[in-house]
């Protein structure tokens, strides 16, 4: 068969399992067209099952806080809205947390698209590419002059999510071996998500650190990051950061370093 039929018999497919009832494709195929139609609805059933559990698996978290009727109906309606673009079901959810932030169902529940965005922020850093080490030795050799220029960059794990709400005590409280209750039930929070090791972990950052943190991955200089200089200081922070491989090359005014 031609390319350009085969493409456009797949297209046509598609559209019968996904958009339609299938009824015209069915009367295409081969044998009884009821049989050939309910063929075609057990590949939607079993495609949409597939999104919904590769949607659970991104947030088990938000499953576990609004009870499986609810993420079903609403990891459909999301699947309808947002269909995958690609076929790495791994990266369908990206923008579920702005769904659920816009779900009339979820209205009661405002934290719960931010617990989204942290769970989704850990998907991102599980999957981000790796990174050279920072080299200690290199920037050991920066004049004492020349320090409050450098400009770190961070490692493509790292993830910075803010919320009004205790987005951190939640997601900590529904872990496995929780009972759901959170420890602190006010907020607002700043989690920064890393992966370290090959697993991913998450902390909770004062003010003062998250603003240093979000300097920095915009590509400001220590010396102006976070307030810096202004009766902050940011060396424990920055120690933290490279201590825990936060921190993957610098550079010292506009010459990178890898």
């Amino acid at each position: 068969m031609p390319a350009r039929l085969l493409g456009r018999l797949q297209s046509e497919f598609a559209e019968a399992v996904l958009g339609g009832d299938g009824r015209a494709f069915a009367r295409r195929l081969a044998g009884d067209p009821g049989l050939a139609q309910r063929r075609l609805a057990l590949y939607r059933d079993a495609i949409l099952a597939n999104r919904a559990g590769a949607l659970r698996a991104a947030f088990p978290v938000v499953a576990r806080l609004v009870g499986d009727a609810f993420f079903e109906e609403a990891a459909r309606l999301y699947g309808e809205e947002s269909p995958p673009a690609c076929a790495d079901l791994n990266r369908h959810g990206a923008t579920f947390p702005a769904f659920l932030a816009a779900y009339p169902h979820a209205a009661g529940l405002p934290w719960l698209a931010d617990v989204a965005r942290l769970e989704w922020a850990w998907q991102e850093s599980l999957a981000a590419g790796d990174a050279p080490d920072l080299d200690f030795a290199a920037l050991a050799l920066v004049p004492e002059g020349e320090q409050a220029r450098l400009r770190f960059r961070l490692h493509p794990g790292v993830r910075l999510v803010r919320s009004a709400w205790p987005v951190l005590s939640i997601w900590e409280a529904n872990q496995p071996d929780r009972d759901g209750t959170p420890d602190r039930d006010e907020g607002p929070d700043a989690v920064i998500v890393w992966r370290q090791a090959q697993r991913v972990r998450l902390a909770r950052l004062a003010p003062a650190e998250a603003a240093f943190v979000d300097d920095l991955a915009r590509g400001a200089a220590i010396g102006a990051a976070g307030g810096a200089g202004e009766g902050w200081d940011f060396s424990a922070t920055l120690a933290r950061l490279a201590a825990h491989g936060m921190l993957c090359g610098f550079s010292v005014g506009d010459s990178a370093t890898a």
